[in-house]
């Protein structure tokens, strides 16, 4: 029996089978629901043994407002549901969603679709199609959820995920559970994140890591932000007491974080704050402390300036080298020719140190400019000058030049020490070592002999315009007087006697302390 022959039955038949489509109907609208439409079918039956459904057959057309739903049958409930079979499809808008099997609930105005062995449902829209199990579709907000996960394919894009929920006017797709998108530019991995997908924006709710194809480009993090266009945006970690922090990746470097902002504007710096990284990617250098900001100073370079905190100050290692560079300040600024630190610097390389309170090292010389009260100690000696310039080849020492008010020191024991003063200073240096050292302008020492059983016993104190000093293994091998010597052997008398300015001090034990324990975490993690 087709839809047509209903018409041709008698009155009284036409007038039973209208009477009963009614009483569905009324039944609905008493109860406040949304009207499903039956536009077209070519049967409408009645099974005496199911007197609440009714069963419609062939090329079925139903209406929801302006959603159209086609399928080769149904069931209609007493309560306004339809049950669509076979071949199912639902235009709503732009968006079709084709099936096997649909409930539409008039009450809760949703579409519910699921897969069966013929195949997954499927939902394609503008973001493309995806393909799933089941498919909760909302009339009403235009909604689309993805309780079972999905796939989703656009073009050269695909989208992998546990559950989801598609806002079709926002064009934003909420995804969760082992999340993977993937096209020509990006490869991205999350736990949860939203997808604004007309504006290539994702927003991080999960553990997540985004790489660039190409390799260039790398990020993870808790919590962000990131426009695929620009590739900008901010980052953060789960909380300043997570294991993991934020980190980006450009190219070779990487820079961690609690928090980042990578600015879509060249001209602003790129922030970091909280437990601030920044290392190579072969783990040969790093530098940390609580707060770092880049800013593109065009030509493709940059300025980093890291900053130390209430509990930690800025610190930068480097393990290039045979002897592992340290370097402490309260601010250090890094530039492709030069690095400057600031204030209160410490800087340790094997048995070398120095502090001072400026320190500039100029990569494209090979110079090291000390600042402001420098001490440098060198094979047991303490040298001090008003300004210190040191020369390098390879990373190790060549020369040292000291400026005003210049002096070595070397502490013998509590009682008597050696002591070079002079107005300027230079020392040389073969492989690293100390191999002599000429002082000029009031060249003046203080020497003991550090062979006797009691080296404080006596000294010989010598006066010049400029003398020569000649070393072995950090010990004093000869002086040579230049001009106008004068030099006389004596015994101590009371106590041993000291040039101006030439007292000893130590290195800090808590400065030693910071280095070794930095040391040692840097070769844990490598």
């Amino acid at each position: 029996m087709n839809f047509q022959s209903v018409l041709d039955y008698s009155s009284k038949s036409v007038l039973c089978i209208w009477f009963a489509m009614l009483a569905f109907a009324a039944g609905a609208q008493d109860e406040g629901q949304t009207r499903i439409d039956i536009l077209q079918a070519d049967a409408i039956l009645r099974d005496q043994s199911q007197p609440d459904v009714q069963r419609l057959i062939g090329a079925v057309v139903l209406g929801f407002g302006e959603a159209r739903l086609s399928c080769d049958s149904a069931l209609r409930f007493k309560d306004g549901r339809f049950r669509a079979m076979s071949n199912v499809q639902l235009k709503d808008g732009n968006r079709i969603v084709w099936a096997e099997s649909m409930l539409l609930d008039p009450v809760q105005e949703t579409a519910i679709a699921e897969s069966n062995e013929k195949g997954d449902v499927r939902l394609k829209s503008d973001v493309g199609e995806i393909r799933a199990t089941r498919v909760e579709y909302d009339l009403d907000t235009k909604w689309v959820r993805f309780p079972l996960g999905g796939n989703m394919q656009e073009g050269d894009r695909t989208a992998t995920f546990n559950r989801g929920l598609f806002k079709v006017d926002e064009s934003m797709l909420q995804l969760g559970g082992e999340v993977r998108i993937e096209d020509a530019d990006w490869t991205v991995d999350s736990d949860s994140l939203h997808w604004d997908e007309k504006d290539n924006r994702l927003f991080f709710h999960g553990a997540s890591h985004v790489i660039e194809q190409t390799g260039g480009l790398e990020l993870q993090c808790f919590y962000g932000e990131f426009d695929q266009i620009t590739e900008s945006g901010w980052f953060t970690s789960e909380d300043s007491l997570a294991a993991e922090t934020a980190r980006v990746r450009q190219d070779d470097v990487w820079l961690e974080a609690d928090w980042l902002e990578i600015p879509s504007d060249s001209l602003q710096p790129m922030v970091a704050n909280g437990r601030v990284e920044i290392r190579d990617t072969s783990n040969v250098w790093k530098v940390w402390g609580s707060q770092a900001k880049r800013l593109d100073v065009g030509s493709g370079d940059f300025v980093v300036t890291v900053d130390g905190g209430s509990t930690q100050k800025a610190r930068y290692l480097d393990a290039s080298s045979v002897d592992t560079l340290w370097l402490v300040s309260d601010t250090i600024e890094i530039q492709k020719e030069w690095t400057r630190l600031w204030p209160e610097v410490h800087l340790i390389q094997g048995q070398a140190a120095a502090e001072c309170e400026v320190l500039i090292w100029d990569a494209s010389t090979e110079q090291i400019e000390l600042i402001g009260n420098p001490l440098t100690w060198l094979e047991g000696w303490l040298l001090k000058a008003d300004s210190m310039t040191w020369q390098l080849a390879d990373n190790q020492p060549k020369k040292l030049s000291a400026r005003g008010r210049s002096g070595l020191v070397f502490d013998l024991d509590s009682a008597c020490m050696q002591q070079i003063s002079g107005r300027n200073l230079e020392a040389f240096f073969v492989d690293g070592e100390l191999h002599f050292v000429e002082v000029k302008g009031n060249a003046e020492t203080v020497y003991f002999d550090s062979e006797k059983p009691n080296p404080c016993e006596a000294y010989n104190k010598s006066v010049s315009s400029a003398m020569r000093i000649d070393f072995d293994a950090g010990e004093i091998r000869d002086i040579v007087l230049l001009q106008k010597p004068e030099g006389v052997w004596s015994s101590v008398r009371g106590e041993a006697p000291q040039l101006a300015g030439m007292s000893w001090m130590a290195l800090p034990e808590i400065i030693q302390d910071a280095y070794e324990r930095d040391l040692n975490d840097f070769r844990k993690a490598n």
